[in-house]
């Protein structure tokens, strides 16, 4: 994605980690699709885990803004699965991740949202603790890893993220709404 790539200084790299932080609405999840539908296509196999929306939505958000992800779900290219935090233990989602990276090869993995990984964790210092460990398995391994995290508020210096994992990050894109015309 020219544009985006050249935004964040010619692209993302392997092995390193990104979070895309903003409020509701704005884009993170349909850029994240964006990036694991074009993996896909390059012939890689990704991992898209979802906390918070419906696989049934995510894939149909997608379709909508021409983002082909549905097929590469379908190929196997993509391994898309939605996470209930009630039913999954941290350390099992974990085992999920590595899972998806060992027998299924995959090279990109995207975690939507940490808010919703968040909510699985009983300390939110915990939640620091594992993503550090998961980012550098991930890295060691030369994953590309994308958190997205949703802040919360309406605009400006009261905005809100549930943890700070920016520091975990090897980038950081913070988006915003933007009206044009």
């Amino acid at each position: 994605m020219p544009a985006i790539d050249a935004l964040v200084g010619g692209g993302l790299d392997r092995g390193t980690s990104t979070l895309i932080l903003g409020p509701t609405g704005v884009g993170k999840s349909a850029l994240a699709s964006q990036y694991i539908a074009r993996a896909a296509e390059r012939g890689e196999t990704g991992a898209l885990f979802t906390f918070d929306e419906n696989v049934g939505t995510l894939l149909f958000r997608a379709e909508a803004l021409g983002v082909g992800l549905r097929q590469h779900v379908e190929s196997g290219k993509v391994l898309l699965q939605q996470v209930d935090p009630a039913e999954l233990s941290p350390g099992e989602f974990i085992h999920k991740v590595r899972d998806a990276v060992e027998q299924r090869g995959a090279r990109l993995v995207v975690i939507d949202s940490l808010n919703g990984y968040l909510k699985s964790m009983p300390a939110e210092e915990y939640l620091v603790i594992q993503l550090h460990e998961l980012l550098t398995y991930l890295s060691q391994r030369g994953v590309m890893t994308i958190l997205i995290a949703t802040q919360h508020g309406i605009l400006g210096s009261g905005m809100t993220t549930p943890v700070d994992a920016s520091y975990i990050a090897d980038a950081v894109i913070v988006m915003r709404y933007f009206e044009s015309g």
